[in-house]
């Protein structure tokens, strides 16, 4: 009977280990590394409440700390060996909490709900042997009869059940009193998986008077459970999603409502009270009554998962799907529903000049109006009211009266940890000198899943700011999180820092490579070959030629939020192989150490980041001025564009004439083949590419360059 009440509790839940197509994918993710984020982007969530966050994060945040306020502690959680990000994705955040199951990825392609009512076939058939087993009034031979039927009964919920005959051979030779109940069973059962629920109804309820206690009860539960799937007939598209524009007779919604709710009654912590309470949920959902349904969830926020059935991340997707598209509130007073409202709710854009991306926010009227239901929690009251004046109103320093100054070292519960953590946003808001003592104060309090590296990229953060980038390498840094190290390298460390880096041999290797690949690179392309010549020596000799930094001793965990890998250092010791005859690029770095300004060894030095694909490349791509790594670059020299270069030939009185129709032929082939410029730089109009491929086929007719042109975009 238990197995049976599990499988129909699993049915009620849509599949666990599914997240919003914009969260990850093949395509990967693209965080914003800071600590504020205004909207919703699938990649940017953080252990503390934001709106930034996956709905279903910032439930499963406030559940967590619903059960810390009624045990007293911090929720215990499985331990992990998984690398924590302070960004994450909601798959992420879901396996971290309830690791998946080994079938994760089997689906009968039903995606939300019950599904089909024939998932419950083989637990159907395991509960009714046992029951019959323990029936000692069935004689044997009858019993024999009764579960050969149930077992040849074989439902496919497509057309007539494959064992009709069975039953209706076993209700005809069963005599004796119970073993006719167990037959009557057995017609219900069956009319229930052939679709004929008037005849399962009738013969449901005909048991109502049995002795049997397994009878009773399950028939009883049946009989909520066919108007369930009564309800649900035409409702559903081939893909298990709702008919757009279908409806439900409210009549068979009260119905199925009754036989749920009479079955509860008589047995509140029967063998199918989980699933029960279930179903009533999904008919609640089902006939658009929100309120009630909001009503079910509030009970179930606060409950152990043990005992409600249902996982946290589990739940989470569920009331994500079945109530919070619809929810407004006026439809719920429950605190945490409304906290995730309001969140939801207080989506902007992320910088104050930016133009809006994401509707109108809440007024601060709406907020108000809902304080009565937060009596109860002021705590989280006061940090929606200081959200909504940092995120809505942009005003860190309400922030700091209404949140005040709080540590803890044994380790801070969901809700006080976004406390504290918005606090320190809004002091580093405000260029506050006691932003970075903030931080340190909380480290020790942040011991639950993501926290920690949260704050080691708050530190990042206000020492990049505070131009203090030797603090985030020094051999005692609190920044030990690679990404943060890595995106700091790649983006605003110098020649110096880069070089150290790169050299120390208590460093990972990965950071060393990285850093000696950005060194190598920005001496390349910022002007400095004759630095670039020297430190080529640090190459390893059998470095590989081709492939990806990390690719050797590198973990094979796919990290959806990991910056772009650099390429190996081996690449700069391949040949330039492009269509100029170009020497090494050893030998090109020494033309330009000598002379700049030769022509055709900028034109080699091009068709090397060409060739290895560094058109648009990740070190001349800063972030955003607001993210981790978008201050100056302490690196001189501007991001390298293959474009400029060529526009500089061309224009050059000096430049050689195959150097300057090998430039046109490149220019122009910036645009090719879509007419949108892959080579970097300051695009130039359609008139100017065909300026630039006339100029090639009028001064340069013999050149194969302007014979290989046929072509401008």
């Amino acid at each position: 009977m238990r197995r049976f009440c599990a499988v129909i509790v699993l049915l009620l839940t849509g599949l666990l280990w599914h997240g919003p197509a914009q969260a990850s994918g093949d395509f990967g993710c693209y965080p914003s590394w800071t600590l504020e984020h205004h909207d919703l982007t699938g990649c940017d969530d953080m252990a503390m409440l934001s709106p930034g966050n996956d709905t279903r994060t910032n439930l499963v945040l406030l559940m967590m700390e619903l059960r810390a306020e009624k045990d007293g502690k911090p929720a215990a959680l499985p331990a992990s060996t998984t690398q924590e990000y302070a960004l994450f994705d909601w798959p992420t955040f879901g396996a971290r909490l309830v690791p998946p199951p080994a079938d994760a990825d089997s689906s009968d392609g039903y995606t939300e709900g019950q599904g089909s009512r024939c998932l419950s076939d083989a637990a159907g058939e395991a509960a009714f042997a046992g029951a019959l087993t323990a029936a000692k009034d069935v004689p044997d031979n009858e019993r024999a009869l009764l579960a050969e039927a149930r077992k040849n009964l074989a439902p496919t919920c497509t057309g007539a059940s494959g064992g009709a005959e069975g039953v209706a051979k076993a209700a005809g030779e069963v005599q004796s009193p119970l073993g006719k109940s167990f037959a009557a069973y057995l017609q219900g059962a069956q009319a229930f998986y052939d679709g004929n629920y008037d005849a399962a109804a009738g013969a449901f309820a005909g048991l109502a008077s049995t002795d049997d206690a397994w009878l009773k009860e399950t028939a009883r539960y049946m009989q909520g459970r066919v108007e369930v799937n009564r309800a649900q007939v035409d409702a559903f598209d081939e893909y298990g999603a709702p008919k757009e524009g279908s409806t439900i007779d409210p009549k068979v919604i009260d119905a199925a409502e009754a036989g749920l709710q009479n079955y509860l009654k008589d047995y509140p912590d029967g063998a199918y009270a989980g699933s029960a309470r279930g179903l009533l949920r999904r008919v609640y959902w089902l006939g658009g009554r929100a309120d009630k349904l909001a009503a079910q969830y509030a009970e179930l926020l606060a409950v152990d998962p043990e005992a409600r059935g249902l996982d946290d991340i589990a739940l989470a997707d569920e009331i994500d799907n079945k109530l919070l598209p619809g929810l407004t509130d006026q439809a719920t007073t429950d605190p945490t529903l409304l906290a995730v409202l309001d969140l939801k709710h207080m989506r902007g854009p992320d910088g104050a000049d930016d133009k809006d991306c994401c509707g109108q926010p809440m007024t601060r009227a709406a907020l108000e109006a809902q304080k009565p239901a937060f009596a109860a929690n002021p705590a989280l009251y006061a940090f929606l009211d200081a959200a909504y004046a940092f995120y809505v109103e942009r005003k860190p320093d309400t922030v700091l009266k209404l949140i005040p100054d709080e540590k803890s070292d044994q380790g801070f519960g969901p809700l006080a940890f976004s406390r504290q953590t918005l606090r320190g946003m809004a002091l580093e808001a405000l260029k506050d000198p006691a932003a970075r003592d903030h931080w340190l104060a909380m480290l020790p309090g942040a011991l639950q899943p993501f926290q920690h590296p949260a704050i080691e990229l708050a530190i990042a953060l206000h020492d990049e700011r505070d131009h203090a980038l030797d603090r985030v390498f020094a051999p005692d840094s609190l920044v030990k999180e690679p990404i943060l190290r890595e995106i700091l390298l790649r983006n605003v460390a110098d020649a110096t820092l880069l070089r150290a880096r790169a050299t120390d041999a208590t460093a990972p290797k990965k950071e060393r490579d990285a850093a000696l690949f950005t060194l190598l690179y920005k001496e390349l392309t910022r002007g400095r070959p004759g630095d670039f010549l020297t430190d080529l020596d640090l190459v390893p000799a059998d470095a590989a030629s081709e492939g990806q930094d990390g690719s050797e001793g590198a973990s094979d965990e796919y990290n959806p939020i990991a910056p772009t890998p650099l390429p190996t250092l081996g690449v700069f010791q391949n040949p330039t192989s492009g269509e100029y005859d170009c020497l090494a690029l050893k030998e090109t770095a020494w033309h330009l150490a000598k002379n700049a300004q030769d022509s055709r060894a900028q034109l080699c030095l091009a068709d090397f980041l060409l060739v290895n694909g560094f058109d648009d490349f990740v070190l001349d791509t800063p972030p955003d001025a607001r993210e981790l790594g978008g201050s100056p670059s302490l690196f001189p020299g501007k991001p390298y564009a293959r474009l400029t270069v060529y526009k500089t030939l061309i224009a050059g009185a000096n430049t050689p004439a195959n150097d300057k129709a090998y430039a046109l032929y490149r220019a122009v082939n910036c645009y090719a083949p879509s007419g949108n410029n892959s080579c970097g730089g300051d695009d130039v109009p359609v008139a100017q590419r065909k300026a630039w491929f006339n100029q090639l086929k009028h001064n340069y007719p013999k050149s194969v360059w302007a014979k290989q042109l046929q072509y401008y975009w």
